[in-house]
C-alpha cells in the first residue's frame, strides 16, 4: 500500500475538519474537455501531408512495448522495425523483438509475410497500393503493416475527427534533432508525438498510451529517416530460402 506523506496527511485531516463544520458540499463540476489547440491541429495535418509527398523513404524504428500480466504488473519488451517503401507499390519491412521475427514483402501485385525463426513464408494476391494492402491486411486477416501511421497519416480518407484534445507542448530534442513535441488526446488513446522542425516535417518519436486498460500500457517508437534510400526492383519480391515451407495465411476470426 502506497504511504501518504507528512503534508498530505495534513492536507487530508483539514479537508475532512472542513467538512465535519460545513457539512455536505455540492458535487464538484466536471472537468474540463481537453484543449484543442489549432497550432497543434495544424502541424498534425502538415506533417501528413508531408509524408504524402515521399516518393521513396527508409526509416528505422527503435521500439518499446509494454504488456499487462493479469495480475496488472506491467512488463516491457523492445524491438525494431525497418521499412523500406516505394510508393505507391512497394514495401519491404521486417520487424524483430523477442516474440517475432518477421518479413513482409510487397510489390504491388503480392504480398508475402515471412517468418524467420520458423523458415514458413505465405503469398496472397495483394491491390495495387500500400494504403489498400494494409486495409485488406487488417480486415480479412488480422495483420498490420508495420509503422502502418506513416502511410495513413495525410492519405485520402484520414481524418482527425476522433482527436478530442490537441496540446503544443514546445521545443525538444530526439536524438540530436530539434523538433516540437504535441499530445493529443481520443476516446481511446493519449499519444504524442514529435515531429522535426523546419521544411522536413518527420515525426521522430511516437508514444501511445491506451486509456481503456487501467494500466495504461505504452507503445514507444524512435525514428531514424533516410530520404533518398538506394535499392534495386527485387527488394520488394520475396525469393524463399532453401528449405523454407509454405502456408496459408490465416484468416481472421468470423471472415
Amino acid at each position: 500500500m502506497r504511504r501518504m506523506g507528512a503534508g498530505a496527511a495534513l492536507a487530508a485531516a483539514a479537508v475532512l475538519l472542513l467538512a465535519g463544520r460545513a457539512g455536505a458540499q455540492p458535487a464538484a463540476a466536471p472537468a474540463a474537455a481537453p484543449a484543442v489547440e489549432p497550432a497543434a491541429m495544424d502541424a498534425l495535418r502538415a506533417m501528413g501531408a508531408y509524408l504524402r509527398t515521399l516518393k521513396a523513404f527508409r526509416v528505422e524504428a527503435t521500439t518499446t512495448d509494454e504488456d499487462v500480466l493479469e495480475d496488472g504488473q506491467k512488463v516491457q519488451y523492445d524491438g525494431r522495425a525497418t521499412i523500406l517503401a516505394r510508393m505507391p507499390d512497394g514495401l519491404h519491412a521486417e520487424v524483430s523483438n523477442d516474440r517475432v521475427d518477421r518479413m513482409f514483402f510487397y510489390d504491388g501485385r503480392t504480398f508475402t509475410l515471412f517468418g524467420r525463426r520458423l523458415n514458413l513464408f505465405a503469398t496472397i494476391p495483394a491491390p495495387p497500393t500500400i494504403g489498400k494492402l494494409a486495409d485488406q491486411l487488417d480486415t480479412e486477416h488480422g495483420l498490420t503493416v508495420p509503422l502502418v501511421d506513416l502511410f495513413r497519416w495525410g492519405s485520402d480518407g484520414w481524418t482527425t475527427e476522433s482527436i478530442t484534445g490537441a496540446l503544443d507542448l514546445g521545443p525538444a530534442s530526439v536524438a540530436g534533432t530539434t523538433c516540437e513535441q504535441y499530445a493529443f488526446r481520443t476516446d481511446e488513446v493519449d499519444w504524442q508525438i514529435w515531429i522535426q522542425k523546419g521544411e522536413f516535417p518527420l515525426p521522430r518519436k511516437l508514444v501511445i498510451t491506451t486509456r481503456t486498460d487501467e494500466a495504461r500500457p505504452q507503445h514507444t517508437a524512435v525514428f531514424t529517416w533516410d530520404l533518398a534510400p538506394s535499392f534495386s526492383a527485387g527488394a520488394f519480391t520475396f525469393e524463399p530460402p532453401e528449405g523454407a515451407g509454405r502456408v496459408v495465411l490465416a484468416r481472421a476470426a468470423g471472415r
